[in-house]
């Protein structure tokens, strides 16, 4: 599908030039991405703020997994030293 663009100032198709040369692109295969990118950005960012939210969803879940085990670890160990003082006695 084709998009026609006008009135733009010279300055504008001057820079637009510019930048597609630094790049190695037409004009047309500049401008062409610099569209894509710029709708697809919302897109990403979207994507990258679930990302990040996910990642501090499984973070949290994670240290809250830690403690548990923590606590269960020092359970053990306290269970352990129960039935060590038992043997001793007995």
């Amino acid at each position: 599908m084709n998009i026609l663009v006008r009135e733009l100032s010279p300055i504008v198709i001057q820079t637009i030039d510019e930048r597609a040369k630094k790049r190695g692109l037409s004009r047309q295969h500049y401008l062409k991405e610099l569209i894509e990118n710029y709708v697809m950005q919302k897109e990403l960012n979207e994507t990258d703020q679930a990302y990040k939210a996910l990642i501090e969803k499984n973070t949290e879940a994670l240290n809250q997994f830690s403690e548990q085990m923590q606590r269960q670890n020092e359970w053990l160990t306290s269970m352990s030293d129960d039935i060590d003082a038992v043997r001793e006695e007995g």
